[in-house]
């Protein structure tokens, strides 16, 4: 498989390779990062196995999170992801504080967006998102996403009740 890279003004998103595991390790090990996320804090070995499975993406394959990396500059920032289910895409980031509140979320989902309705066989996009989360809610509709009014989801995460909200987008 080629590799797969897509730019926009002001950043990459492109595959994850080794050399990101120190970088994706110093955020994704971060509580604030991992707050509203089914995950923990990352360990370093998890650090290593995440950027082991996402490293030569089979961009083709329903039901199974695709994790890239997002870089700027030369740095690596984050990390965004998509799974195709059924002609939907739910998408999701992650970006390094240092990075935050700079639009570089809004872009890299724009660029998956932008992927999964031109290159896959998509036709919705969707966001799931923790009713606590005001920064996702905000991301989200400034995409162009609307809350799904039927979904409220309680789950149990982390030891505490929370509600899951659904955005989406209907392609063009």
């Amino acid at each position: 498989m080629e590799d797969f890279h897509i730019l926009s003004e002001r950043i990459i998103i492109r595959e994850m390779q080794d050399a990101d595991i120190e970088a994706i390790y110093s955020y994704r090990s971060l509580p604030e990062i991992a707050r509203y996320q089914y995950w923990k804090p990352f360990t370093k070995e998890q650090t290593v196995d995440f950027v082991s499975k996402c490293k030569h993406p089979q961009l083709d394959k329903q039901d199974e999170w695709i994790g890239l990396a997002i870089e700027k500059e030369g740095n690596l920032i984050g990390d965004c992801a998509f799974k195709i289910s059924d002609g939907t895409a739910e998408i999701g980031c992650n970006i390094s504080p240092e990075y935050q509140n700079q639009g570089l979320a809004k872009e890299a989902l724009c660029i998956l967006i932008n992927y999964c309705f031109k290159n896959r066989d998509v036709n919705q996009i969707i966001g799931i998102t923790d009713s606590n989360n005001s920064a996702s809610i905000k991301l989200m509709e400034s995409l162009g996403m609307k809350k799904n009014p039927d979904f409220e989801n309680r789950v149990i995460c982390k030891g505490e009740e929370s509600i899951e909200y659904k955005y989406s987008m209907k392609g063009k």
